[in-house]
Formats: C-alpha cells, sequence, structure tokens
C-alpha cells in the first residue's frame, strides 16, 4: 500500500499505532466467534435484513462496519442505539479496547482509507489468492478483534455484519477469530434502481432524518451486478455457502425467511419478535447504513413496488438489460 509502512500506521502528529492492542480474551477465545455478514448493493434490504437478524436470540446487529469510520465515527454521529458513538455501550468500549483509545477524527479517516484500498474490487482475486501483504494481514488482525469486542460489549454470542461489500466479508473470512457465514440480501434490480432516485429512506425515525445518496439507473444496474458477481466469487474463494434472501420474501412472509436464514446460518430459529408481517426489533447497535438504522419496536413491512407503477419503459429496459447476466439467477 503506498504511502503506509505495512501492519503499521503511524499518524501524523501523535505518531499513535494502530492495529497492535492485542486483546487477551480475543486471542484466547476458544472457538470462532460467529458472523453473520450481510452482502448486497444498496437499496436491498439490508438494514431491514441485519437488524431482524440481530433481534434473533443471542445476535447483535452493528450495521455496516466497513462505512462506520467514515460516516459516523469521523463525523461525531450516532449508533443504531441513538446515542452518540463514544457513549454507546456496545461501540464506546469496544473502540478502545480494540485501538487503545477513542479514536480521533484523524484516526478514523487513516483506517477508512486502508480498508477503502484492501477492498477494492480489482485488489481483493490477488490476496484472496494468498498473495497478501503485511498490510492486509494487519487489517484482518485489527477487523477481528474489533468484532470479537464488539460481541463482548453486547453480551452477544453472534454479531451481525451488514457492510454490504464482498471485499470486506473475505477480509472478515480470513481472520481466526471469526466464523463468517454469508447472507446475500437481493432485490428486483429495478426496484433497486428505482428507489436510489429517492432522496427519503423508509422507515426513517423523527429526530434522525438522513437525505439519502441519488445515483442514475445506469450505475445503479452496474452497482447490481457487481454486487451479485463479486458475492458468488467471494464465497467460492472463502469455501463458504451463501443464503440468499429476496427482499420481496421478506416483506411478505418475514417469519418463515427470518427461520430460514436462521437454521442456515446455525442461529436459534424463534422468530416470536414476528407477528405476520410486524416485526418486534430489538434497539441495534448499527453504527452505519440507512437512516432507519435506528428504529425499534413495531414495524410493519409491505411490498414497495412504486417501480412496477411508475418506472418509464426506457429506464425498465436499460436495467434490464444491464442486469440480465444474473437477474435469472435470482429469480427476477
Amino acid at each position: 500500500m503506498e504511502g503506509v509502512r505495512p501492519g503499521l500506521m503511524l499518524l501524523a502528529g501523535n505518531q499513535r499505532t494502530w492495529g497492535c492492542v492485542m486483546d487477551h480474551d480475543a486471542q484466547t477465545a476458544r472457538r470462532p466467534l460467529r458472523v453473520v455478514y450481510v452482502a448486497g448493493t444498496g437499496r436491498s434490504g439490508t438494514t431491514l435484513l441485519g437488524n431482524a437478524l440481530g433481534s434473533l436470540p443471542g445476535a447483535t446487529s452493528v450495521g455496516e462496519v466497513k462505512y462506520g469510520f467514515r460516516h459516523t465515527l469521523a463525523r461525531g454521529g450516532f449508533c443504531g442505539c441513538r446515542l452518540p458513538l463514544p457513549e454507546c455501550p456496545v461501540w464506546g468500549p469496544a473502540l478502545v479496547k480494540t485501538f487503545g483509545s477513542f479514536p480521533s477524527v484523524e484516526e478514523a479517516l487513516a483506517f477508512d482509507r486502508r480498508l477503502d484500498v484492501a477492498v477494492r474490487t480489482r485488489r481483493v482475486p490477488g490476496w484472496l489468492a494468498g498473495h497478501d501483504t503485511p498490510e492486509v494481514r494487519d487489517l484482518v488482525d485489527t477487523l477481528g478483534r474489533l468484532t470479537v469486542n464488539l460481541a463482548a460489549a453486547a453480551g452477544a454470542e453472534v454479531v451481525v455484519d451488514s457492510s454490504k461489500l464482498p471485499g470486506y466479508a473475505a477480509l472478515l473470512a480470513r481472520s481466526p477469530l471469526l466464523d463468517v457465514h454469508l447472507v446475500h440480501a437481493v432485490r428486483d434490480p429495478r426496484a433497486v434502481a428505482w428507489s436510489w432516485q429517492r432522496r427519503t429512506a423508509s422507515h426513517q425515525v423523527s429526530g434522525f432524518e438522513q437525505r439519502m445518496e441519488h445515483i442514475g439507473p445506469t450505475k445503479a444496474s452496474l452497482m447490481w451486478l457487481e454486487s451479485s458477481v463479486s458475492t458468488s466469487l467471494v464465497a467460492r474463494r472463502t469455501q463458504r455457502d451463501v443464503t440468499v434472501v429476496r427482499y420481496e420474501d421478506l416483506v411478505t412472509r418475514p417469519a418463515e425467511e427470518l427461520a430460514r436464514v436462521a437454521r442456515a446460518v446455525g442461529l436459534e430459529p424463534d422468530v416470536s419478535f414476528v407477528d405476520g408481517t410486524t416485526l418486534q426489533l430489538r434497539p441495534s447497535h448499527a453504527v452505519a447504513g440507512n437512516p432507519a438504522r435506528v428504529r425499534s419496536g413495531p414495524l410493519v413491512l409491505a411490498r414497495d413496488d412504486e417501480w412496477d407503477r411508475h418506472m418509464s419503459s426506457a429506464q425498465r429496459a436499460l436495467v434490464s438489460a444491464i442486469t440480465a447476466p444474473r437477474r435469472r439467477t435470482h429469480g427476477y
């Protein structure tokens, strides 16, 4: 990695070393911590699925950890439990235990840049094939310890990470501290492309509203296609099964889908928090993701087919053509 001494991140001004704070409990754990990793492109229901799985017995949802350093930590944001991150009883202690003290803005951004380089699509196949570097190994070590420390602070046996990127899942899978199970959230790509044109997310909570990023149908389609292909590639290279969850099935029969996923990843399939299409969500510790990550309590699910009524025929044709190589694989 250019500009970075392998295995060591010395930050100008305070010369602080990252990735070297050892956690005795994590290092001496008898068995790897189970991690349920939710992959998928944005606007596919990853936040909903992550927080629903985090409501299963023994599990906790920590949201999009990959993006937490940039979007929440560096911006002084809040946790899914609605507390500022330093005050969160899970993220605060876990970050301090992993890094030695609570990271500064500069340190959070520096760590985020390191992650960005490591999980770039063109770099992942190389280190998946065994051609990794001290930098990659240092990131794997740090992320493994951070995840274990999050579980310990939450009192959880299972961590649900909905960081979406397949390359980030591959980093976690390299840690001997973690037992990573892949869950791929998919949605009709035409619905995904339509949703990316909205500025407001569904199920937002008053006082925690955020404007959403807007992208066009071409980019949204390419992102959907890349996510589908890359998730399959990472699963093959890491020799892991993938449990696919279609958004359309999740919102119409949530108890059945969540129980199926729970059994597939070795969780207790207790979905007593589901009544028909209403979920009683536990508070999450989702550090980043859709603004609805702070939602807890009753959540009524409904299928969103607005795209089918309002999307132009030209946009439908464009999205369908770009995503054709993988669309039928997922039943669309």
